[in-house]
């Protein structure tokens, strides 16, 4: 351990000073454990690809039984909020677009960004610059999802572009647990304490701005605690956002948008303040779907697979669904939830059971974002050549249903979910890793950034 703590100093050395919107942790500076950290933090997702020939898979995208995947739907969240909401006035919900727009932060166009992204046409933004949600660990990013994929036809919530990100609390975050060395972080699923979701406006693409806001459970007195979870991805229909973490599918309503007044790192309604640690906001859980069956999600062929990534298929000849990947090894299984039009919800039986409409066997191992168009997939997983280490670029995959899967293009290192947009036919990117300068064999695909690319040619 000594060795790796020497060459964890020896590496970040010239690595940039993050600054968070969180304050530091009353224990020791740790930017000397950052890097093998960071090497923790990634072990258990990166999952290295089989031999792929030319960067070809050997097998062909399959369909697979799917009857026995199903979904059950408790909504008992939502009266809740509602109560919370009458007893409470600073809990009345705040206009999301108004609130976004008020106080935000700047990001960075993709343009100015370290990171490049080796795609034609790209474009995005990383966060703000020098900032924790840049540069840090005390929230990772996670799932994607935007207006794009809530309104299909015009791609706009209430007239605005909106990219929406999900963020799980990492071993940087004043909360995260220490031993008695001081030395931050002993497992992945450990420190996942808080979730937060960023809305950034893009309808400006030369300056795009965002804020964030804590993902929260109504309860009792105090109005709201913070949800746990590592809020592994985030698909947005209609007013929901669905986010996926702890084996359950969970629901928030953008409507119920609750803004703090208080800037502290309590959570909850005390003498008349709304706190959301730190957060600009709190997003109340309106619903939840948990999974049928004695051991929930699994990666056995008769479990339900859990969720890696996901994405909402607006596609003309499909009814309108939510498509899921796991993450499993050397195969994965993508899954298709219905989605009803007039709810926007998923779409479930008078038993209050939603049913999978469709599944395949994919032979990618480890994928963390899907996106699904009528026959076509896209994926995001590790490239064939990439070894288990911090920083290894990823890869962008796609394939056809009874084809093969091939690798598109590299992408920046730990790519994340994925989101289609059908009104602008743009394909959106995410990834968690932050830059860090000593980042090798291609330290211009690492640092966090959103990007998008055109998939009208494609």
């Amino acid at each position: 351990m000594a060795a790796v703590g020497s060459l964890a100093a020896a590496l970040t050395v010239g690595a940039p000073a993050a600054t968070s919107q969180e304050p530091p942790p009353a224990a020791a500076d740790s930017s000397r454990f950052s890097h093998e950290g960071e090497q923790r933090a990634f072990q258990h997702e990166q999952v290295p690809q089989r031999a792929m020939p030319g960067g070809r898979s050997r097998g062909v995208i399959t369909p697979i039984g799917h009857q026995g995947f199903q979904l059950r739907y408790d909504g008992s969240d939502r009266g809740r909020v509602l109560a919370l909401e009458r007893r409470h006035r600073q809990l009345r919900p705040a206009a999301l677009t108004s609130w976004l727009n008020s106080r935000s932060q700047a990001a960075v166009h993709l343009s100015r960004c370290p990171t490049k992204v080796p795609l034609s046409g790209a474009d995005g933004f990383c966060w703000q610059r020098g900032s924790g949600d840049d540069l840090g660990w005390a929230y990772v990013p996670q799932g994607l999802t935007g207006s794009g994929e809530a309104e299909p036809r015009s791609g706009r919530w209430q007239g605005r572009s909106i990219v929406a990100a999900s963020w799980a609390s990492s071993y940087d975050h004043p909360s995260a647990p220490r031993n008695p060395a001081n030395r931050p972080w002993r497992g992945a699923k450990q420190v996942d304490h808080f979730m937060k979701v960023s809305f950034t406006d893009v309808t400006d693409r030369g300056r795009p701005r965002y804020r964030s806001a804590l993902l929260v459970a109504p309860h009792g007195q105090s109005g709201f605690t913070a949800l746990k979870g590592h809020g592994d991805t985030l698909s947005w229909y209609g007013p929901y956002l669905f986010l996926y973490s702890s084996e359950r599918l969970r629901v928030f309503d953008v409507r119920h948008l609750w803004a703090t007044t208080t800037s502290s790192g309590r959570v909850g309604v005390r003498r008349g303040s709304v706190s959301a640690n730190w957060q600009a906001a709190a997003l109340p859980q309106v619903g939840q779907y948990s999974f049928i069956g004695r051991n929930g999600c699994g990666s056995r062929p008769s479990e339900t697979p859990c969720f890696s990534g996901a994405s909402i298929d607006h596609s003309s000849s499909l009814a309108p669904s939510l498509v899921t990947v796991e993450t499993s090894s050397p195969t994965s299984r993508v899954v298709r939830w219905p989605l009803s039009p007039s709810s926007h919800l998923l779409r479930s039986d008078e038993r209050g059971l939603v049913r999978a409409g469709a599944g395949y066997r994919v032979p990618l191992a480890g994928p963390q974002g899907v996106v699904q168009q009528d026959e076509r997939f896209y994926f995001t997983a590790m490239c064939p050549d990439a070894r288990r280490v911090f920083g290894e670029p990823y890869c962008l995959y796609r394939g056809d249903s009874g084809g093969a899967v091939r690798v598109w293009s590299r992408t920046p290192a730990a790519a994340e979910n994925l989101s289609y947009w059908p009104a602008t036919e743009q394909l959106w990117v995410s990834n968690e890793s932050p830059y860090r300068k000593y980042v090798r064999p291609h330290p211009e695909l690492n640092g966090r950034v959103v990007y998008n690319v055109p998939l009208s040619d494609d």
